[in-house]
């Protein structure tokens, strides 16, 4: 990828609407805008009305705005052309515009921010959540990572590690000049502070991870409870197929709310019981697959069989998971009949009145368990920033080893710069090409 030619896409999303937005970013995007544009470009920062033309023959009116580097997204020269929202329209001037400049890869103009020091990676990386956010927990959480939070947060424990790691290296530099002796043990408490900061932000990864990508919940237990009914409940729209005949459901069906703001993915899965057929087995092995990538399981039990103890109940012990007993059907049952099952740690549901719904809705929020206030205090968002700072934490621990068996200042300071470099990869101060493709390589092109 050459960051220093010109590139131009459509910004807009395929479809008509009022407008489409042609982004123009790189050293010749004054230049070649001009090349089609029927009056004299605006000054940066203003817009002009005026017309594209290819040779004589108009294709469109247009507002162009300018925007001279660095004061522009990707820190480049940059033109957006705002034409009628159509794309058969769009794509004439683009394909105008590419005469001159090329078609831009997906994610560049986010991609030459990160280059041209516009943003840290953790902030182009937000840009992309951003863009895919489905909840105002998901926005919220994206925007303060875009605004650098999480960005200040590590530079902070970055900071802290770098002093002590140039602490230890000066010692080793000038051992043999009258330096005052270092308090190993101040510095070991020093970098178990550090180690505490980094374990707390490694286990932000994985509320970051259910803010970003949503709370998995699976419906599961023996056929004909009544699993696809709360289910349908649940969505207020028929979207299982609910039949009194077993094994109606051969595989799982997934779709996603919000609640309070979260996003959280139900799943229907399978009846789990013993047969003969083929496709039913194929169903339930797929849904057992799901369960076990659950981060919850909603056990769901027919109230009646389970007060006469007629039921084969499925357990799902050993999952570590945390599994929540629902009594379904408690409009057939007596208030007497809800109340033993209260105390035998059900939550009494019927998919016919809702009865527990409210109580499930407030069951799931305990569970996220993640407050506004650790959302804005800034938190991993995806595996590649969890495993780089887990490998900080072991860089912080082996120093502190190093430290405490006595092994010498040089092995501390060693594993304190595997550390450092291991946080710096989060922001993007020390990155690779390839790892930088696979990032933005999810974006969309004109982002």
């Amino acid at each position: 990828m050459n960051s220093n030619d010109t590139i131009a896409a459509i910004s807009t999303p395929s479809g008509n609407g009022a407008i489409s937005v042609i982004r123009i970013s790189g050293p010749d995007s004054f230049e070649t805008v001009q090349s089609i544009f029927s009056s004299k470009l605006p000054e940066p920062g203003t817009i002009k009305y005026g017309k594209i033309t290819d040779d004589s023959r108009v294709i469109d009116d247009v507002v162009v705005t300018c925007f001279k580097s660095p004061a522009s997204y990707t820190g480049e020269d940059i033109v957006e052309i705002s034409c009628h929202g159509n794309q058969f329209i769009a794509r004439q001037i683009l394909e105008v515009l590419l005469i001159k400049v090329r078609i831009a890869e997906p994610g560049e103009f986010t991609q030459r921010a990160f280059l041209n020091g516009k943003m840290d990676l953790t902030q182009a990386e937000a840009v992309g959540d951003l863009l895919m956010a489905k909840t105002r927990i998901s926005q919220m959480a994206a925007l303060d990572q875009l605004h650098g939070v999480l960005h200040k947060k590590i530079s902070k424990i970055h900071k802290k590690m770098t002093d002590t790691r140039i602490l230890l290296e000066l010692e080793i530099d000038f051992s043999e000049q009258e330096l005052p002796d270092i308090d190993v043990e101040s510095v070991v408490t020093d970098l178990a502070d550090v180690k505490a900061k980094l374990e707390n932000l490694a286990e932000s990864g994985d509320a970051g991870l259910i803010i970003r990508d949503g709370f998995r919940i699976s419906f599961a237990g023996m056929p004909n409870v009544g699993k696809s009914s709360l289910f349908n409940a649940f969505l207020e729209t028929e979207r299982a197929i609910v039949t009194p005949v077993p094994g109606t459901t051969r595989d799982y069906i997934e779709e996603a709310v919000s609640i309070e703001g979260y996003l959280v993915r139900f799943f229907d899965t399978a009846g789990l019981r013993d047969s003969d057929d083929h496709i039913e087995l194929m169903g339930m092995e797929r849904s057992r697959k799901m369960i076990d990538e659950s981060h919850c399981i909603f056990a769901v039990y027919d109230a009646s069989n389970v007060l006469t103890g007629s039921e084969c109940q499925e357990t799902f012990e050993g999952l570590n998971k945390p599994v929540i007993k629902i009594a379904n059907k408690s409009d057939l049952i007596s208030e007497e009949q809800k109340h033993l099952l209260n105390e035998k740690n059900y939550i009494v549901c019927s998919a016919v009145t809702k009865e527990g719904f409210k109580l499930l809705e407030e069951t799931i929020i305990d569970l996220i368990n993640t407050g506004a206030a650790e959302i804005h205090d800034g938190m991993l968002t995806n595996t590649r920033q969890i495993s780089a700072c887990r490998r900080a934490v072991n860089g912080v621990d082996r120093s502190i080893t190093a430290l405490e068996s006595g092994l010498g200042f040089e092995f501390a300071a060693f594993d304190l710069k595997e550390a450092c470099q291991a946080l710096e990869e989060i922001t993007g101060a020390v990155s690779t090409d390839d790892l930088l493709n696979r990032i933005f390589s999810n974006f969309c092109i004109g982002k």
